[in-house]
């Protein structure tokens, strides 16, 4: 056998004995695990029965106050529905039916729990069960006296109504005013349910009596009103007695009664639910006493076993641990490293892991800091040639001096997203024209600027040299320029602009200004009044649809003071945490808003409205607003 196999055999019985002891502790972590979650499900499990009892309980106790609640219900409505006499069926007896089943099923499943199983319960639920009985005979006889009580035309009510109506209808010659009497204290006894309205009925009866005796001279048809008038007061004293049986109120009759074997029903269960509160209140004792046993024979032993690891086990991985934290909060630097565990187990094959992982990163971080340095510097230099740039494009824009030269009076705001700009303003004077243009380029930052560079490059070229003055044909041939620059018929890209232009040219009658805008409209004051021109729906550059149409000049006739707002779409474009643009009528109304400030003022004015609105949101594009008075 070669060294190597000798020494791959020790390592796998030393690895095999850590692995043995972890296997042993957490062997018994697992019994005693098993033994506290054995004993919680089965405390668990008694909990529930005892549990389940009161909740018998609780459904017995809602089902008795359902019940109350329906026979209610049953004499309020019921008792005046024809349906209920006509069929003797009733909605709200069959619901109590089903009822009375669950509270009869309940007793049964309560005799039957083992829990409550002792002579003190017995009894109560032997008398709960007999008071249920008594209960519903009472109520049976009530909707039998109920029945036979009746109402309109059924019953005693309906005899009544049947003896009444025909002598009402007889056309005899009798003074309607008895019989109008004997009627009205019939409703009120059937409303009132007081017994001073018998006394008064049988009289009003008599006086009807005397009445028909008098007056109807047929004796033949005397005698057949008298009889029905006895027949009527006989119905009517038996509706009373049915009456009376059932209770004239809620103290008295059968419906008392009733009431008062639901109220000793519920003391029953009440009594009965106390007696299976002490019972689980001993048997929860009894689960909590016996839990708190076996979690703390778990405690002693699980303590036991902790301190077993931790003097095996967890002892070497804390020093490892305590280690790694170290070097980690010296963020890896060289001057710490792992100190190394000198054991011959998995631990110490980690740490010198560890050890080897600990130098390759120190390594990959020495080199990633030489890189962050060298791409720091060249950040630097990218930066410092970048705000070179802005210098140089501020210098190439002219300054509220230099337009103040040619106009009345002027301002620029002028705000670009990055550093440089995509946007530019341009002024040329040739002859007597005073060109004057507002250009936004594609893309924002050096890109835009570059392109910005181009645009001045060309109209500088197309006035100057080849002198073309027309705002509509400087536009063409810029467009022209701008494909040829980048050779954007070979398909390189498709950049472009959108520019307002305007030239300016004093006549004897004012101010002449002629005007073509690819995309971008031209606002102007005159005479106080706002306006606005829309430019051509098309952009200078790229390949579009609309190349073949033509752009147009627009010529206004100003008077000196009248103001020119040339601008860009960074302003309408810019949005608010809402996600919500500014959008170009809000602009056009607050330029009409403020077009009567000094423009010192109009400058802050939007530069105020344009940071309220967007209220800490990034700027979106480059911004440029100029505004001429002429």
């Amino acid at each position: 056998m070669t060294q190597n196999s000798t020494t791959s055999v020790q390592s796998n019985k030393k690895f095999r004995g850590i692995k043995n002891k972890l296997q042993l502790y957490f062997s018994v972590y697992l019994l005693l695990t098993a033994l506290i979650i054995g004993s919680i499900f089965m405390f668990y499990e008694k909990r529930e029965r005892i549990q389940s009892i009161t909740d018998l309980l609780t459904d017995l106790h809602i089902n008795i106050q359902t019940l109350s609640g329906i026979e209610k219900d049953f004499f309020t409505y019921e008792t005046i529905n024809t349906a209920f006499f006509e069929t003797g069926e009733s909605e709200y007896l069959d619901i109590r039916t089903q009822k009375l089943y669950d509270i009869q099923h309940g007793l049964m499943a309560l005799k039957n729990r083992e829990e409550l199983r002792n002579d003190t319960i017995d009894k109560k639920l032997f008398k709960l069960k007999q008071s249920v009985g008594e209960y519903e005979v009472l109520f049976e006889r009530l909707v039998q006296l109920t029945q036979r009580k009746g109402h309109k035309d059924y019953g005693k009510v309906g005899q009544m109504r049947k003896f009444i109506h025909e002598i009402e209808n007889s056309g005899l010659p009798f003074k309607r005013e008895k019989l109008l009497m004997v009627r009205r204290h019939e409703k009120d006894f059937m409303i009132r349910k007081e017994e001073e309205y018998i006394n008064k009925l049988s009289l009003a009866v008599q006086d009807l009596r005397a009445e028909i005796g008098e007056t109807i001279k047929d004796k033949e048809r005397q005698k057949e009103m008298l009889e029905l008038l006895r027949k009527y007061q006989y119905a009517f004293l038996d509706m009373v007695d049915y009456e009376k049986q059932i209770g004239l109120n809620v103290h008295e009759g059968m419906r008392h009664q009733t009431q008062q074997k639901a109220y000793q029903i519920a003391d029953i269960i009440a009594e009965i639910n106390k007696e299976g509160e002490l019972q689980a209140q001993e048997i929860t004792y009894r689960i909590k006493y016996t839990l708190g046993a076996v979690v703390f024979l778990c405690f002693i032993l699980g303590m036991f076993i902790s301190y077993l690891i931790s003097k095996k086990l967890s002892l070497p991985v804390r020093q490892l641990s305590n280690s790694i934290h170290k070097v980690i909060k010296n963020d890896f630097s060289e001057q710490y490293s792992i100190k190394p565990i000198i054991t011959n187990d998995e631990i110490g094959w980690l740490s010198k892991d560890f050890g080897l992982m600990l130098n390759k990163i120190q390594s990959s971080l020495q080199e990633t800091q030489e890189k962050t340095e060298e791409i720091e510097r060249s950040q630097v230099q990218i930066m410092d040639s970048i705000r070179y740039a802005r210098q140089i494009q501020d210098a190439v824009l002219p300054t509220e001096a230099e337009l103040n030269e040619y106009f009345t009076d002027s301002f620029a705001l002028y705000k670009p997203q990055k550093v440089v700009s995509g946007d530019f303003y341009w002024v040329y004077r040739k002859k007597r024209k005073t060109f004057v243009a507002v250009v936004d380029c594609t893309g924002h930052g050096v890109p835009g600027a570059f392109m910005s560079m181009i645009g001045q490059t060309l109209l500088n070229k197309i006035i100057g040299q080849s002198k073309i003055y027309d705002p509509a044909m400087i536009l063409e041939v810029l467009h022209l320029e701008v494909q040829h620059a980048l050779k954007q018929n070979e398909g390189k890209n498709d950049d472009g602009m959108e520019v307002t232009i305007c030239a300016i040219e004093t006549t004897d009658f004012g101010k002449q200004v002629t005007f073509a805008g690819a995309h971008r409209p031209l606002y102007y004051v005159q005479g106080g009044e706002f306006l606005k021109i829309k430019g051509n729906n098309r952009s200078i550059g790229g390949k579009q649809k609309q190349e073949n149409q033509q752009f147009i000049t627009h010529t206004l006739h100003l008077q000196t003071g009248d103001i020119l707002y040339l601008t860009t779409d960074g302003f309408a474009d810019q949005n608010n945490f809402e996600r919500t643009k500014y959008g170009t009528q809000k602009l056009t109304q607050f330029l009409e808003q403020i077009k009567e400030y000094p423009f010192a003022t109009q400058k802050l004015e939007l530069l105020k409205e344009f940071e309220i609105f967007r209220n800490g949101e990034a700027q979106r594009d480059d911004m440029t607003i100029l505004g001429l008075r002429v």
